[in-house]
């Protein structure tokens, strides 16, 4: 195998297995980075098969009982196969699309089409099912299974150990991300004439073109989480969104990102879901943000102010800042424990689905990274040893108001602001980033113990958020704990000296009448 390729910090070989040199094609297995451009899990792949003279096989699979599997979650990402589809078309490749039914079971399918491959290539994601399924299919299959890093400008491996706030992370991104903006990844895929087939898969292949919304109401998963009116999946509309940003919000974007309103009149992106789902890379929407006419040489390297570093745009420098320091604080963090758990030969059972989606509350297990028993420990073992103590020492506090899973999920509080918050999750998959962490601060002090009210926020984020599931989405849930951030007097009842948050003092910086129309108007109460 290309030595040039086995040293990029992007990639890594998850098993020992020799190349077979007489498989029919390369397989590349796209699970969080489900896009035919801008990907350098593809790229790769690509380079794999010329190397070896072999067709390309693009494989994307949806199983039935992934962790708060629903009808929003199943139609987004469909929606994203379909696109998908037309891509491989226009390149030239064989796209395998395989959904999970009843009639037709996916166990094993990956580890089968392995067997005929000289290599499978897939995407190096550090959280949520894709740690698990790499860990299980590296064990199983006869030959190589690379990981390609594809979550960010900078690679991961190369930023470090880990920290313990943005301020540390910040500046080591900034001394890489030049040399790291000329190594992106190809915006239109070179496949070489020999990666190019009409390849049929040994199964039935779903059907792109069958109406979407029918075929989900068939399947046997979650439709009281339905799919959100207007909210497309895919790269076609995840290009749409980011078009309608940086036209019309980013000019704003600085100032007016924290004002909680209707969507359409606040400066919030909305392309988080999009980068959830890998229907855009960070990298395309960097590209977008700073410009075709930008280079380097705009890069302020000896700034140690975030706001001047990309450029002097004001507003490119704060959404910069928060989508890529931000979001790679989340994705570096859970890279590092996935990196420490097979240092240490930790053993899983590599758990990536939920038995029993309708009784059990699924709880990630940042111990082993998989859904194995002990995700009820998550907060003992994720969160700084002050947070641990202060939350432990006020963990008998009394609590003014308490509500349970039931009251909480039905916006059912005495805090008109939270229920509004929390309707607008239900209705649209999302709320308004500063009320999202006002969201999680008043769980917690509304909760009998923070373990329970973990366990809450984890469950309805990741049951209705478009965004849920996610690095990122984790490590923001965890900052309501501590994670990420320090002490802050005066020690409080609950919180101790956790970061304390009030919907009383929101009202009072933001003006929230255009918020509550809006979420009048889009989740009317009931």
């Amino acid at each position: 195998m290309n030595q040039e390729l086995l040293t990029n910090a992007r990639v890594r070989v998850a098993n020992d297995r020799p190349v077979n040199t007489r498989g029919e094609y390369v397989l590349y297995w796209p699970q969080m980075f489900r896009r035919l451009h801008a990907n350098h899990a593809l790229d790769c792949a690509l380079r794999l098969a010329a190397e070896y003279k072999k067709p390309l096989v693009v494989y994307e699979g949806l199983k039935l009982n992934y962790p708060w599997a629903s009808a929003r979650h199943h139609t987004f990402i469909l929606q994203g196969m379909r696109d998908n589809a037309g891509a491989a078309k226009k390149l030239g490749v064989a796209y395998w699309p395989f959904v999970e039914t009843p009639g037709e079971n996916g166990h094993g399918l990956v580890n089968r089409l392995a067997a005929h491959a000289v290599c499978v290539v897939t995407d190096d994601y550090p959280a949520y099912i894709v740690p698990a399924h790499n860990r299980a299919l590296a064990a199983k299959s006869t030959v190589p299974v690379i990981l390609v890093d594809g979550n960010s400008v900078v690679p991961l491996t190369r930023l470090g150990a880990p920290v313990a706030a943005a301020a540390h992370l910040r500046p080591r991104i900034h001394k890489l991300f030049a040399e790291e903006w000329l190594l992106r990844a190809a915006h239109i895929p070179d496949v070489p004439k020999v990666a190019k087939s009409k390849l049929d898969p040994p199964f039935r292949a779903w059907n792109p073109k069958q109406d979407i919304a029918k075929f989900v109401a068939s399947l046997p998963i979650d439709r009281s989480v339905p799919p959100v009116p207007g909210a497309e999946g895919g790269s076609v509309a995840g290009h749409a969104v980011l078009d309608t940003f940086v036209n019309e919000k980013l000019p704003n974007y600085a100032e007016g990102r924290n004002e909680p309103n209707d969507p359409a009149h606040n400066a919030a992106s909305g392309l988080s879901p999009y980068l959830h789902y890998g229907h855009l890379s960070i990298q395309e929407v960097a590209e977008a943000v700073l410009g075709e006419e930008w280079s380097v040489k705009e890069i302020n390297p000896k700034t140690r102010n975030k706001d001047d570093f990309f450029c002097r745009d004001a507003n490119v420098n704060s959404f910069l800042d928060e989508a890529i320091t931000w979001r790679d604080v989340g994705y570096h963090w859970h890279f590092a424990r996935n990196s420490a758990r097979d240092t240490n030969g930790e053993s899983s059972l590599d758990v990536s689905w939920c038995a029993h989606p309708k009784t059990d509350m699924p709880l990630f297990n940042f111990e082993t990274m998989d859904f194995s028993p002990g995700g009820e420990r998550t907060l003992d073992v994720v969160l700084p040893t002050w947070a641990q103590t202060t939350l432990r020492k006020h963990e008998r506090d009394r609590r003014e108001y308490l509500y349970d899973l039931e009251e909480l999920e039905a916006a059912a509080t005495h805090d008109d602001l939270w229920n509004a918050a929390q309707r607008e999750l239900i209705a649209t998959g999302r709320i308004h980033n500063y009320l999202r962490m006002l969201w999680g601060k008043k769980v917690l002090e509304w909760s009998e113990s923070p373990a329970a009210a973990y366990r809450v926020l984890e469950y309805l984020n990741n049951k209705y958020a478009l965004d849920g599931r996610d690095p990122n989405s984790y490590t923001g849930v965890l900052w309501c704990f501590g994670l990420f951030d320090r002490p802050w007097p005066p020690e409080r009842p609950v919180f101790g000296s956790v970061r304390y948050m009030s919907s009383g003092n929101t009202a009072k910086k933001f003006d929230l009448d255009g918020y509550y129309e809006y979420v009048d108007r889009v989740a009317p109460r009931s």
